[in-house]
């Protein structure tokens, strides 16, 4: 026998409607399968559903009524060839049809239905995140959450992301649209990589297309905003590298021009050293030479210039490109040019950058604890930006003229990873400052530097000033 219906839709129907239809048959019901034999008990019975519409009709298909109606526990599809009488989120549906499964689905294929208009926008959305681990339990339901693409492509008849909820976890969940969707133009996928991070909104199916035995589940996208973005696509990144590649392009065609100076100037050297080895210690001190004379160039425009913001500008990339050319000092000095001595290396880019700021020379005293640690190259670049920014930021905010300051920079090596900090003794900072909200430049660089390091960020402030610390892998 059929289980009653859901009694809280039956509050929408009026009841001479009600005495006109069928036993109510709940959504469990229709999917017994006693003997698990992928046939279901009641295949083909002819049976009344209601529930509440949690998608608009015309929207998953241009021509049939392919739509999703829900209570609180769980969903069902409910399909035909014609569309009667449109309806929408929220609305109470009471259908009638048969039992049929559609690649694997258990659907209501409807004959008749009747709509009562509702006073909701739909039913609340249910965690993405227990629907990835547990699809099963979500049938019919509209889930909605964040989650981080982990593959990427296209079927005969859609296309799809797949998105897990965790780096740690090998449980992911299809996010699908379907070329027969009325809308599956506006669905703007080729901007979307592997790894971007998105928010998502949509109804939980099934489908085994070859495999009875073997389910896939997927979530079908009702409108473009069902899809966002919760993190800026790598699309974009890639965009904007190619802004900075043009801004750079004398540099870089500078450099090419350079190496092929090395190549010339180091013949000799080839005879007692290895080509590649004599090769790079070159680059790194042609380059270095190359920076420091751009460096000059900004020190001169700063000298000419009496727009106290034009100068603090230049200032700043100043001290960043410094900050670079310092690194290629130490690579060309060592016989190594695989790792740095990080140590000696921060050491040396805050004592520089102290020197920069001549007004502050006697008013600011440097403190070091640092173990010795070597890192290899790809690290220390982003590490030295890092640090650059923290102090130039402290030497412009954290100190006056007036008042003695403090600035102790730290570093431990301790099972493979390094701990860095920066401290100040200064006023600390405004109390509405937020690394997430904070649209100005250096913020945005430190989160980039640091995401590059895949650290963890601490910000600490006490009586004694502001303190940036931050945790990463040395290898």
């Amino acid at each position: 026998m059929p289980v009653l219906g859901v009694f809280l839709v039956i509050s929408f129907v009026p009841v001479k409607v009600c005495a006109q239809q069928d036993s109510l048959w709940s959504f469990s019901t229709i999917r017994t399968d006693a003997n698990a034999d992928d046939t279901l008990d009641y295949l083909g019975r002819r049976v009344t559903v209601t529930g509440i519409a949690n998608i608009s009709t015309g929207i998953l298909h241009e021509h049939y009524l392919q739509a999703f109606i829900q209570n609180d526990s769980t969903g069902m599809s409910i399909f035909s060839q014609d569309i009667e009488t449109p309806f929408s989120p929220g609305d109470s549906i009471v259908a009638s049809g048969h039992i049929q499964r559609y690649n694997g689905l258990a659907e209501v294929d409807v004959d008749s239905y009747k709509v009562f208009k509702g006073a909701s926008e739909g039913p609340a959305p249910k965690s993405l995140e227990k629907a990835i681990y547990n699809p099963q339990n979500y049938l019919g339901m509209l889930v909605e959450g964040n989650g981080r693409i982990v593959g990427k492509g296209s079927t005969f008849n859609g296309r799809y992301v797949r998105v897990t909820h965790s780096d740690t976890s090998n449980a992911s969940l299809m996010i699908y649209v379907s070329n027969f969707h009325d809308l599956s133009n506006e669905f703007d996928f080729e901007v979307l990589s592997i790894g971007d991070e998105i928010s998502v909104k949509g109804v939980v199916t099934e489908y085994n297309p070859e495999y009875p035995n073997q389910r896939t589940y997927k979530v079908f996208l009702r409108t473009p905003d069902d899809l966002k973005y919760a993190a800026l696509p790598r699309y974009y990144w890639l965009m904007g590298g190619g802004v900075l590649f043009v801004i750079f392009i004398v540099i870089g065609g500078w450099i090419i021009s350079l190496r092929r100076q090395v190549d010339k100037q180091t013949r000799e050297l080839q005879k007692s050293l290895e080509e590649k080895e004599a090769l790079l210690n070159e680059i790194h001190h042609r380059v270095k030479n190359s920076l420091s004379i751009v460096s000059g160039l900004i020190g001169l425009q700063m000298d000419s210039t009496d727009n106290k913001g034009a100068r603090e500008v230049l200032q700043d990339s100043q001290s960043r490109i410094q900050s670079v050319a310092l690194i290629h000092q130490k690579l060309y000095q060592l016989d190594s040019t695989d790792e740095v001595q990080l140590d000696i290396y921060l050491k040396d880019l805050v004592e520089a950058i102290h020197g920069t700021f001549a007004e502050y020379t006697d008013a600011v005293d440097l403190k070091f604890d640092m173990d010795s640690a070597a890192l290899d190259v790809e690290k220390v670049i982003p590490c030295g930006l890092l640090i650059n920014e923290l102090v130039v930021n402290a030497f412009k905010h954290a100190f006056s003229k007036s008042s003695a300051g403090v600035l102790k920079v730290t570093l431990e090596q301790e099972n493979g990873q390094i701990e860095l900090s920066v401290a100040d003794n200064g006023p600390g900072l405004p109390a509405d400052f937020s690394m997430n909200n904070s649209d100005s430049l250096g913020t945005m660089l430190i989160e980039t530097f640091a995401s590059k390091l895949e650290a963890e960020t601490e910000i600490l402030e006490n009586d004694n000033g502001t303190e940036f610390a931050f945790r990463f892998p040395q290898n």
